[in-house]
């Protein structure tokens, strides 16, 4: 039945016949002072010169500048009855008594324009970045889940039937048409008949640095690439190999299962993919990520993929002084040999899955079916709820006990209970996952991702170990010094006394006091100007006074603020600065325990 409505003729009658009993342009209102009745184009509201439409097509339209072909793009395929609405009559001969005969010539375009534009200007203001959702998974009132496949909106309703509308406003929302990507399937699939149990078996035999957690995230990653839109959180995963590990044969299975639900890119930029994605919620995956000196075009990617994981805005400028804002709410892949440099707050929000070397003959070509996609999409239709009311829960809290901070609950938190939906607690019991023990379950995660969580420090903590490691401009023995040993030789109390230990750093703009009042100490004094602390952070994030503010994040017995100004100032190179108190002996108990 659905399949023959989509084939229905579109009743378009002839533009000189009358309409429910009215005439051509004889409706109350003619020409402009409201919409004519039954009207297929759909005004929403206006922006300055521009007024927002949605065609009779069901597709939305920026217009600024009115001719004929936008009022045909927007009344096709009922182009009749702009031609009833605004016509524009010509004499085509006379009848038996001698009276002059009319017929509809053309479309009064001037009269359909002011009639159109007025009534933008009484809808009000319509912003697209707010109130448009695209193709993809959303998240409606009450929490429900809606997939936009482009010509139909998909959901579930209580009793677990498959509803489906054209798309169009619900819930304060904007659902647009477009071409029609993946449909649901028709029926629920129970857990035994899911092809994600196929799926991650296949996954399985690659050769994954954590056979037992990493195929189970990147099941989850293809599974909340579907969410889309409807996830607070969009984890990022980067598969990272030397060659022949399977890296691309990743990419082609995700893209085979997805179908045309996937953006599948190789070469390209954020402005590429904000293109392509526009209002759309759709996954995109990028191979081939591979850091290139001197080139940004990586790093511009990835910084996409971290706004696009909590929903952030991107503001560019355009023509004419017009800025223009996008808002990606993409799950994003990446794979590479070597992955471009990232910052902390890149790393917090993706998952890094190490591939290693395949054997010879190991392992089979995977087998995707074409209905694979389509069935996993049903399953996280019939599953949300109990996705968002106790199986995430349950993850973010097992990660909690692991010592996950919040970002990393977020990214882990999501893939992994993404994965549980779909293949139950048992499989992944079976994997070594021990789901049903909340505390040994913490304890194997935080085993298994001490490494890569080891490099996700914070900002401060960035900083003050780059402070440390930084060369100070003198030589001791023929060795260069740094902050750091210098440090190290006075607290040992080897061959630096404190007078010469603060001539040595006063080179580096730093200075020292010892230990004592106010806490543990000694204290390294560090002040918010000086050319050599210029110098030092000069190529980082700590750039022309950054390390003063990122000091100040650290927690407050290890950077000492807000104390008596007695104690904040120090005399470098007998100048008298204010500067904050790096407690060494609490940096010190920071720092785990190195085993010789």
């Amino acid at each position: 039945m659905r399949a023959l409505d989509e084939r229905a003729d579109v009743m378009d009658p002839d533009p000189n016949l009358p309409r429910e009993g009215i005439n051509p342009g004889k409706w109350g209102g003619a020409p402009w002072d409201c919409l004519p009745p039954g009207c297929p184009v759909q005004v929403l509201g206006h922006n300055g010169t521009v007024t927002y439409c949605l065609s009779a097509t069901g597709q939305l339209h920026a217009v600024e500048r009115w001719d004929m072909h936008v009022i045909a793009s927007l009344f096709a395929p009922q182009i009749n009855y702009a031609y009833w609405a605004w016509p524009a009559f010509k004499k085509v001969g006379t009848n038996e008594d001698g009276e002059p005969i009319y017929r509809v010539d053309r479309v009064e375009r001037d009269k359909a324009m002011i009639c159109l534009v007025s009534e933008g200007k009484r809808r009000g203001l319509f912003d697209p970045n707010r109130r448009v959702r695209g193709r993809g998974g959303w998240m409606a009132d009450q929490g429900a889940f809606i997939w936009n496949s482009g010509e139909w909106l998909w959901s579930v309703d209580e009793r677990g039937e498959l509803q489906a509308a054209r798309p169009a406003e619900h819930g304060g929302y904007l659902y647009t048409r477009a071409p029609d990507i993946t449909r649901p399937w028709e029926t629920p699939i129970e857990r035994e008949e899911s092809p994600a149990l196929s799926i991650l078996e296949d996954l399985r035999s690659w050769q994954w640095e954590r056979p037992y957690l990493d195929p189970v995230l990147f099941l989850g990653w293809m599974v909340s690439a579907l969410m889309g839109g409807a996830l607070d959180w969009r984890p990022i995963v980067f598969t990272t190999g030397g060659a022949g590990v399977g890296k691309s044969t990743l990419h082609r299975i995700v893209e085979a299962i997805l179908g045309d639900s996937l953006i599948a890119l190789v070469d390209t930029t954020a402005a590429g993919i904000y293109q392509h994605v526009k209002q759309d919620s759709l996954p995109v995956t990028v191979d081939e990520l591979e850091a290139k000196r001197g080139s940004s075009r990586a790093t511009a990617v990835i910084e996409l993929a971290r706004l696009a994981a909590s929903g952030g805005k991107m503001a560019r400028g355009g023509q004419n002084h017009d800025g223009t804002t996008f808002q990606a709410r993409s799950s994003f892949m990446f794979s590479a040999i070597l992955p471009p440099p990232m910052g902390q707050q890149d790393k917090t929000r993706m998952a890094v899955l190490n591939l290693k070397k395949l054997d010879k003959g190991h392992g089979r070509e995977p087998v995707v079916r074409d209905t694979d996609g389509r069935m996993l999409l049903r399953q996280i239709m019939d599953g949300w709820q109990e996705f968002r009311t106790r199986i995430l829960p349950d993850w973010r809290k097992t990660l909690h006990l692991a010592g996950f901070d919040a970002r990393a609950i977020d990214t882990y938190g999501t893939l992994l209970a993404a994965a549980e939906m779909l293949v139950g607690p048992e499989v992944l019991e079976d994997l070594g996952l021990e789901v049903s023990n909340q505390e040994a379950l913490a304890e194997i995660i935080r085993a298994a991702t001490s490494a890569e969580r080891a490099e996700q420090i914070e900002k401060w903590q960035d900083c003050l170990e780059h402070l440390l490691a930084a060369p100070i401009d003198a030589h001791r023995g023929g060795d260069r010094l740094t902050v750091g040993s210098v440090l190290q030789e006075f607290e040992n109390g080897t061959s630096l006394d404190l007078s010469y230990a603060r001539e040595r750093l006063a080179l580096a703009g730093l200075g020292l006091r010892k230990a004592g009042e106010p806490a543990i100490g000694p204290y390294l004094a560090v002040p918010a100007k000086h050319p050599a602390l210029t110098k030092i952070f000069a190529d980082t994030d700590f750039y022309e006074g950054g390390w003063w503010a990122a000091l100040k994040q650290a927690p407050e017995d290890i950077v000492l603020r807000g104390l008596d100004q007695r104690y904040h100032t120090v005399k470098i190179q007998r100048t008298a600065k204010f500067c904050l108190l790096v407690d060494l002996g609490a940096w010190d108990r920071l720092m785990p325990v190195a085993k010789d």
